[in-house]
C-alpha cells in the first residue's frame, strides 16, 4: 500500500492539493460539510446497529431518495440529514432558533414542485449542528412533527425551526425519535 487515500489516486493529486481545492470552493465546502454529516451520523447509526438497537442501515447515495434506510423491529424507516443554516444572520429570533433548509437539489422539468420535501418521503429528519456549534452534533426530529406549508399539507415548510435548547418535537438522541416515529399509527 503506497500510503496514499485512494482519492488521491483517483484524482491524481495529493491530499494537500485535494483540501486546498476544497478550501477555496464555497460549493465545495458545502458539499464537503454535508458528506461528514451523512458520515459522522452514519457511524452514529452502525453504533446503534451493534448494539442491536436497530437490525440495520444502509447508507443512499442517489438522487430522489433519502440518505439512510434503517431497519427496526422488522420495519423500515427513512432518515434524511440536513445541516443547518450557517452564520447568526442564518437563525430565527423569538424564539431563536436554527433554521435547517428542506430542499433537494435538483428542479423538476416540468415545473412541479419537486425541489420541496413531501411529508412522505423520510420519516426521521436528522438536523447537524455543526454550521453553527462547529461539532459534529444532531438532534433530530419524526417527520410528522415538522411543520407543513399552509397551501400545500402535503409538503414540508422549506425552512424549519431547530430550537438552540432541544425540546419537542426535537430530541437529542435518535433512539427517541425512531420511538416517535414508529408510534406513527398510534
Amino acid at each position: 500500500m503506497s500510503g496514499r487515500h485512494p482519492v488521491e489516486d483517483l484524482l491524481n493529486a495529493s491530499a494537500s492539493d485535494i483540501l486546498s481545492a476544497i478550501q477555496r470552493g464555497f460549493r465545495a465546502l458545502v458539499d464537503v460539510k454535508g458528506k461528514l454529516a451523512e458520515y459522522f451520523l452514519f457511524q452514529k447509526l452502525e453504533q446503534l446497529r451493534g448494539r442491536g438497537v436497530i437490525e440495520s442501515v444502509e447508507w443512499l447515495d442517489k438522487d430522489g431518495q433519502p440518505d439512510f434506510f434503517i431497519r427496526v423491529g422488522g420495519h423500515t424507516l427513512r432518515v434524511e440529514c440536513k445541516n443547518v443554516r450557517s452564520g447568526e444572520d442564518e437563525r430565527y429570533r423569538d424564539p431563536e432558533a436554527y433554521k435547517v433548509e428542506l430542499q433537494k437539489t435538483r428542479n423538476s422539468k416540468d415545473g412541479t414542485p419537486t425541489r420541496g420535501y413531501r411529508i412522505d418521503e423520510f420519516d426521521i429528519l436528522a438536523a447537524c449542528l455543526f454550521n453553527q456549534t462547529h461539532e459534529w452534533e444532531y438532534l433530530y426530529v419524526a417527520t410528522r412533527r415538522l411543520h407543513r406549508r399552509p397551501n400545500l399539507a402535503d409538503f414540508l415548510v422549506v425552512m424549519q425551526r431547530v430550537l438552540l435548547r432541544p425540546e419537542e418535537p426535537w430530541r437529542v438522541d435518535i433512539e427517541t425519535a425512531i420511538r416517535d416515529a414508529l408510534a406513527k399509527g398510534e
